[in-house]
């Protein structure tokens, strides 16, 4: 019996010690210093490898246009919301995309959206007076926004002529009244 119970301790003693070594070693591995390019919401960033000690994170506007992805370039995308209405307008290579909405800024879907979409390669205006907008989230401390969108939008000049707006989404869109 006495036999019995040393053997047991002995075992217990052999066990902690080991997971004493393997933790000792795991504590000697070089950690990854976070950075703002590890693709990873770390060190006080506000969102993926922006804000907080990194670059301030840049506002974004996509969407499928047609079979075509849209992706307005940060420095072409103005909003604001003022005086009950919201006013987004963003810019790509394909064309020009502005979605306006009149009413309260609160989360979920709302109706009055209207849009249009300026083919870059024609100038052709799109319009569309029931466009699908989303507020999936309103940051008052930093005054901005984000959600989704879509819309089908008619040439004005020529109705049978359509485009389809999908996959829209917005992040870090600006709702500041300037």
């Amino acid at each position: 019996m006495k036999t019995t119970n040393y053997i047991l301790v002995l075992i217990a003693t052999l066990m902690l010690s080991a997971c004493q070594k393997q933790e000792a070693e795991t504590d000697n591995e070089p950690q990854v210093a976070a950075t703002c390019d590890d693709g990873i919401m770390n060190q006080g960033e506000t969102d993926i490898d922006c804000g907080g000690p990194c670059p301030l994170c840049q506002a974004t506007m996509n969407a499928m246009v047609d079979a075509d992805t849209f992706k307005a370039v940060f420095n072409t995308i103005t909003s604001k919301y003022a005086n009950g209405a919201f006013f987004m307008s963003g810019s790509s290579n394909l064309g020009s995309l502005t979605v306006i909405y009149s009413g309260p800024l609160n989360i979920g879907a709302v109706s009055n959206a209207q849009a249009t979409y300026v083919k870059s390669s024609t100038s052709v205006t799109y319009i569309a007076s029931n466009a699908n907008l989303t507020f999936n989230a309103i940051n008052v401390t930093d005054s901005t926004a984000e959600g989704t969108f879509s819309f089908n939008a008619i040439n004005f000049n020529s109705p049978t002529d359509t485009i389809k707006i999908t996959n829209g989404f917005f992040k870090r869109i600006s709702i500041k009244n300037n």
